[in-house]
């Protein structure tokens, strides 16, 4: 009896943060880390307790992997810096799922998957997400939204958000309630004005449609392209900060076309960071160059007339870009880490495409930070890698979960 109630508790615990960590996620000041703190802590004393432990196979052993690359990639470049822990500022983030994976794991095997709270979290979520993006844009007057956070996180996140809902949707007992969330979360995504995310929004419609839909997927897709190209015309004739917006776009990428790349200040100087961040790769490959040796490496480029004299200005010679920043401040660590932070989860994910709804939603959500680090750095930020790596060990686990219940059934 004192068991049973045990494992009820920690299922309540479980329970309640699938539901709090999407629920608070834009709506409050970093609330949701609060929730995977508490998760971790429980996870953590669930072990130490109940000393439930398992042979770990495939996955768990490629979970490991996935969470701990970044921080492992990490470590050499720190012991040739010794003067900043910034280089594990989201790192650490990935390394502390781990636990969290595990717990789940271990309490799915004891219950059935606790969909529904997962699934009105993200509801809860959205409509927060609304309410501030509304708040921000039409009352405040604000340029972009930006809730508690820079206005390019707020905008990935809420992306993810309507993909969360919007590939959950096929197979939840509160489906047209999710679509709408995704909708809203949608909408709050174009309110940012996050170029990275909004054009992110049309690949990630059509991929889900694509892998969901199991019959007239061409019929869909073309439906779904067709309601976006009229919502943007739409919206695009009827706010003018979101025309200026694309026009700003259009003119940069007109001046880089031209080859004035430094003339197109927010996209041109991203692509000099992406160039000094190769150059910062060739001069140390195995390990990447420190913050300070980057920031010499610009100035060096910009003596030389290879650069402006914008990227000079920018601290710790910050790359924009996931991919480029890992390069040159990891080299070929880097490389790694990044292929097992988002491209070995993506491949998981689409292998399981057909048996599992989770794994569709598991393979959109990465696929969608795959986009965002084009643009940025999102996965060092402190709530962005919290609740990438929280989602990872969720869907993972739910993925596992649905194959399992396929093998029972066959057998």
């Amino acid at each position: 009896m004192v068991v049973e109630m045990e494992n009820t508790y920690y299922k309540k615990i479980l329970n309640s943060c699938l539901f709090l960590v999407p629920a608070l996620l834009l709506c409050t000041k970093n609330f949701s880390i609060g929730a995977i703190l508490i998760l971790l802590l429980t996870s953590v004393w669930y072990f130490i307790k109940e000393k439930k432990y398992h042979t770990l196979d495939k996955l768990d052993w490629m979970v490991i992997t996935i969470l701990s690359a970044y921080f492992i990639a990490n470590i050499p470049i720190y012991l040739s810096d010794m003067e900043t822990t910034r280089y594990f500022k989201g790192a650490s983030r990935y390394l502390l799922i781990i636990p969290i994976y595990f717990f789940i794991r271990h309490i799915l095997n004891e219950t059935s998957t606790p969909r529904k709270y997962l699934d009105w979290g993200i509801v809860f979520g959205s409509v927060g997400t609304i309410i501030i993006a509304f708040y921000q844009f039409y009352i405040k007057g604000m340029p972009r939204v930006d809730g508690y956070l820079y206005s390019i996180n707020f905008g990935y996140l809420s992306c993810s958000l309507a993909f969360l809902a919007f590939t959950l949707a096929y197979s939840s007992h509160i489906k047209n309630i999710l679509w709408l969330s995704s909708l809203i979360c949608g909408f709050a995504t174009i309110l940012t004005l996050t170029r990275g995310a909004i054009f992110a929004i049309p690949l990630l419609v059509i991929f889900s449609v694509l892998f969901q839909s199991q019959q007239n997927r061409l019929k869909n897709t073309l439906r779904i392209v067709i309601i976006m190209s009229v919502f943007f015309i739409f919206f695009y004739s009827y706010s003018p900060k979101f025309q200026e917006r694309i026009n700003y776009t259009a003119t940069e990428f007109h001046r880089i076309l031209s080859g004035d790349v430094a003339d197109a200040e927010s996209s041109g100087g991203r692509i000099q960071l992406w160039y000094s961040a190769t150059q910062s790769f060739m001069k140390s490959p195995l390990i990447g160059q420190t913050y300070s040796q980057r920031e010499e490496t610009i100035r060096q480029l910009y003596q030389e007339g290879k650069v402006s004299s914008w990227p000079t200005g920018v601290t710790r010679a910050h790359a924009h870009n996931q991919y480029f920043e890992m390069l040159a401040s990891n080299g070929i660590l880097g490389i790694l880490a990044f292929i097992a932070l988002i491209f070995v989860p993506l491949f998981f994910f689409f292998k399981h495409l057909k048996q599992s709804t989770h794994a569709c939603c598991g393979f959109i959500f990465v696929l969608g930070f795959s986009i965002f680090c084009l643009t940025e750095v999102p996965l060092e930020q402190n709530l962005i890698s919290s609740f990438y790596g929280f989602m990872l060990a969720v869907l993972i686990n739910f993925t596992r979960n649905d194959l399992n219940h396929i093998q029972n059934s066959e057998t």
